[in-house]
């Protein structure tokens, strides 16, 4: 019996560290907002879409670095850029 308890208790305790472990998921610290999902699924191709949520830029800014990732070989539409700087200028401004 007491080698049940030990067994299941090592089970639980190796089930909470694994799920310690467990990494984000990608856009975690990205808030809510129309474009957001299309940062996730644009940025996420190359990088963590989470590495923009430790900048902020003013609009101009973030256009240049979205221009910038797209001349790096980002895939999307004028559109799409439009709507990811629009995203990120809103959810991240210059302080």
């Amino acid at each position: 019996m007491r080698r049940i308890c030990l067994a299941a208790a090592c089970l639980v305790l190796s089930t909470f560290a694994a799920a310690a472990q467990t990494p984000p998921e990608p856009g975690a610290k990205l808030p809510a907002g129309d474009g957001r999902d299309l940062v996730i699924k644009t940025c996420s191709k190359c990088h963590t879409p989470d590495i923009v949520a430790d900048q902020t830029l003013d609009t101009q800014g973030w256009k240049e670095l979205v221009d910038q990732m797209a001349g790096n070989g980002a895939q999307g539409s004028d559109d799409d850029f439009a709507k990811i700087s629009d995203y990120l200028a809103k959810s991240f401004p210059a302080k």
